[in-house]
């Protein structure tokens, strides 16, 4: 597999597990198996926190993907 290949699949992977983990966590808010003072609060700070890893993984590996195809790998 090319490197640039393994970057963007890497990109898809690790956004999708991001997600993933984001969405239990607001389920485990929600249903009350995490307790939280407020849960309206928690939720809003669960999906700042995953959207900013999801989109520091986005440009990393974006950027990796990029370096690659210019090289020509």
């Amino acid at each position: 597999m090319k490197p640039s290949t393994r970057a963007l699949a890497g990109l898809v992977a690790l956004d999708a597990l991001l997600l993933a983990g984001i969405a239990w966590l607001i389920l485990q808010v929600r249903t009350g198996a995490f307790h939280a003072p407020d849960p309206a609060e928690a939720i809003t700070t669960i999906t700042s926190i995953g959207g900013g890893a999801i989109g520091i993984v986005t440009v990393l590996l974006g950027l990796a993907f990029a370096y690659h195809k210019r090289k020509g790998r």
